[in-house]
């Protein structure tokens, strides 16, 4: 069966938006040469590709957004490889542009079966079934194995009601079979597809990362219960953290190094550091190999110790994402990342001393944001001098508790899912602080620290 997975172009107002791969889909202006410059890797689309290829599987890849490919080109692709299936991954901002273009391929092949997958459609699968004839599956959760049982299937002509974590029409019913369960044994899938995609167009090159840098995971899930954070509340659906093996995740970095000549490594992990031994066991890889190009992380700063640090920075590591959000403990603490800000700062200095760059996340409009905790991150921001920064507005993505926490309070003011782009629109207000004046307060928070 000819499969064809997608990300599809995404453009809205002037701006490109970026969405598989990212924990945060948004739009943003192109740069002067005419592209977006944050890229980051299709992950799920990815394994799901390679996984079917080792099943003997005929299938395609095609990601629009790396490729800088338009709609008209898209389906001239989609034409040319005649495919059976189509998998598209969706979100919440996109929705709309994803329908338009996803009608334009149905109507050029109308006797192609199509299949969504990506939170936006895990959440509202049964009303999207109702709603769209020409869309047949919806694909929940961690999808690798539910496309390959999806694949093997029709194939077969065989009753779908077996596949876990498929949902699909029976004539005019909609059928949810149930859950699969998240992928225990990670190393069972095979290394992401990435020799057919435009490899060296992905990049997330916060801190100078050196380009061209490639997108790993070492692990998947997180333990810790923030509301808005997307992923676990929606594709993993638990707050379990699985583990590559660290041996795997070093053949694939030397791999992918020695292959593709790429000069930096991001281990884009929901969070690196959660487990110390695992994190020492990498390191100890990388030495092993003497694997001496640069690499960075996604990490948790109150998760960090100085020994620990040491230990990654004396492998290599040169740039570290923590995500802070806020500097108000009452905001941390009620929103449940519950962070600890005075181990935070602590292990901000020391990353610093270390000569590893540093680069922080805030989310503004968090429940309990005021003119006052607002004062208190920029005060925090001022004190550290990260070497990047990032401002996004607060988004209650539909299937978190923070979009319930919103809704049911009042404080949610848009459900057209094209708002739903912390970048450029915020959409909630708090007690004491408007959407207008949150919007203002990022305005004069990014000119007041020249950061993007």
């Amino acid at each position: 069966m000819r499969t064809i997975l997608l990300n599809l172009p995404w453009h809205e107002n002037g701006r490109l938006g970026v969405r598989a791969g990212s924990r945060w889909p948004f739009t943003s202006e192109p740069e002067n040469d005419g592209y977006i410059h944050y890229i980051p890797f299709p992950f799920f689309l990815a394994y799901a590709t390679a996984l079917l290829k080792k099943e003997a599987k005929e299938v395609r890849l095609i990601d629009a957004i790396a490729e800088g490919m338009n709609e008209k080109k898209l389906l001239e692709e989609i034409w040319f490889y005649k495919p059976e299936l189509i998998i598209i991954e969706t979100s919440t901002p996109s929705f709309p542009n994803d329908i338009k273009v996803i009608r334009g391929i149905n109507q050029k092949l109308p006797n192609c079966k199509i299949a969504l997958c990506g939170p936006h459609a895990i959440v509202f699968a049964k009303d999207i079934l109702n709603e769209y004839n020409f869309i047949n599956y919806i694909l929940m959760g961690e999808y690798e194995y539910t496309l390959l049982d999806l694949v093997k299937k029709l194939e077969g002509n065989a009753n779908l009601d077996s596949i876990l974590g498929l949902a699909y029409r029976n004539g005019t019913k909609v059928i949810i079979n149930l859950p699969r369960p998240t992928i225990d044994n990670l190393d069972d899938l095979p290394w992401p597809e990435r020799e057919t995609l435009p490899i060296y167009k992905y990049n997330d090159g916060f801190c100078n990362l050196p380009q061209p840098n490639v997108q790993m995971w070492t692990s998947r899930g997180c333990p810790f219960k923030c509301i808005f954070c997307l992923w676990p509340q929606t594709i993993y659906k638990e707050y379990r953290h699985r583990k590559r093996n660290p041996v795997d995740v070093a053949d694939e970095m030397d791999y992918l190094i020695n292959r593709f000549n790429f000069k930096a490594v991001y281990f884009d992990d929901d969070v690196f550091n959660i487990d110390r031994n695992h994190v020492l066991a990498i390191c100890k890889e990388i030495r092993k190999r003497k694997i001496k190009i640069p690499w960075a992380v996604m990490a948790r700063a109150d998760l960090m110790d100085e020994r620990l640090l040491e230990v990654l920075a004396n492998a290599g590591l040169c740039a570290i994402k923590y995500g802070i959000e806020s500097a108000n403990q009452n905001i941390l603490n009620s929103c449940r990342k519950n962070m600890n800000l005075d181990k935070a700062r602590q292990i901000i200095r020391y990353t610093k001393k270390l000569g590893i760059k540093v680069h922080l996340t805030f989310c503004l409009g968090l429940p309990g944001e005021t003119k006052h905790s607002i004062q208190e991150t920029a005060k925090f921001i001022k004190d550290l001098q990260p070497d990047s920064l990032q401002f996004s507005f607060a988004t209650p993505f539909p299937g978190t508790e923070y979009f319930n926490y919103t809704k049911d309070k009042g404080l949610l003011l848009s459900e057209h899912w094209p708002d739903y782009d912390g970048n450029y629109k915020c959409i909630v207000k708090t007690q004491e602080l408007s959407n207008s004046n949150l919007g203002r307060i990022r305005i004069d928070l990014s000119n007041n620290f020249n950061f993007k």
